[in-house]
């Protein structure tokens, strides 16, 4: 560390040295580990996620990504969390509230300067860090985190899931463990070649190489077809939009649902089609073989079974442990 200054007893900018003498700024309070090539793979996403934000889904984090796959939100006090991709911040604010010891956010794209700021400050949560680098290469030393290292619908966008997976899997102390889902292949039946090679493809092919206002212009219209009755199912169905399940809340009205089911649709397509360079779909069985080559005790890995059930549960990820006895791996 080199000509550091200090705002609010947090380091403000400086540089990291690495041993091989390649310097890594640190600017407005973010180390930076990002060579311009891999930030212009995930421009849609800080584009996104500065847009979207994602601070009105928290229903749908309790509900679908809590509930099926930590049970609740009693797992994350205490600990020590690595939230890979965290895109707006929002999951990372809420794992704070929660109680978590710290949590450290890593994410390439440009959201880190805005929408991470606008969501979480520094001076109230002095126990969080953002880091701008790829996941698929975690600035992090060897089994240094003690409890999760989560990467929630993120790593299919990394150029390879397998090198991400290992990745960060290396940076799990013995006794912690790595949280992950991955988008899965559906191109079984009919429908599945229907869904995937007639319409969610061409689609994205057209899509993607739009500018962002026009993706979203897009997806803002479908989603308000998709409140027609069965025109919106069907668009929803063959894939040119994507809904996903809208989680209950207590007490709400008609028109409040269907607004909230309007604005998740807008998301969701707008995720589906959006220009980012990497959307890998993988194979139960794919990803199967991936968690063997990490933990080869099946026993060692949470949700085993949930996650691969059919229908799988919305949210759900695998929970892939490393045992005292991985140090030597």
């Amino acid at each position: 560390m080199r000509n550091q200054t200090l705002r609010d007893g947090r380091i403000e900018s400086g540089e990291l040295v690495a041993v091989d003498g390649t310097v890594y700024p640190i600017v407005r309070g973010i180390p930076r580990f990002v060579a311009t090539e891999m930030y212009e793979t995930v421009r849609s996403f800080g584009d996104q996620w500065n847009h979207f934000n994602f601070d009105a889904f928290k229903q749908n984090w309790l509900d679908h990504t809590v509930a099926n796959t930590f049970g609740d939100t009693a797992a994350f006090e205490g600990k020590v969390i690595v939230d890979a991709g965290g895109g707006s911040g929002a999951q990372s604010l809420w794992m704070l509230e929660s109680g978590a010891e710290r949590v450290i956010l890593l994410e390439l794209s440009h959201s880190v300067d805005d929408v991470v700021a606008r969501n979480i400050d520094v001076t109230k949560w002095p126990n969080f860090d953002a880091i701008q680098c790829s996941i698929d290469a975690p600035p992090l030393r060897r089994h240094s985190i003690r409890d999760y290292v989560i990467c929630h619908n993120v790593i299919q966008h990394t150029p390879s899931v397998e090198k991400t997976a290992e990745a960060l899997y290396e940076t799990v102390a013995p006794g912690g463990a790595f949280v992950f889902n991955c988008y899965k292949a559906q191109t079984r039946g009919l429908m599945g070649f229907i869904r995937t090679y007639c319409v969610y493809r061409p689609v994205r092919a057209m899509l993607s190489r739009l500018p962002f206002g026009a993706i979203l212009a897009y997806s803002k219209a479908v989603a308000a077809l998709r409140l027609v009755p069965g025109l919106g199912y069907l668009l929803n169905k063959f894939r040119f939009c994507l809904s996903g399940r809208l989680p209950r809340v207590a007490g709400e009205g008609w028109l409040e649902r269907k607004r909230r089911l309007y604005r998740q649709t807008v998301l969701n397509t707008f995720d589906m089609f959006g220009s980012h360079s990497y959307q890998h779909h993988v194979s139960d069985g794919d990803i199967l073989a991936l968690v063997d080559r990490l933990q080869p005790d099946r026993s060692a890995v949470g949700n085993l079974e949930r996650y691969f059930r059919k229908p799988q549960p919305t949210g759900c990820a695998l929970i892939v442990a490393r045992a005292d006895e991985d140090r030597g791996h």
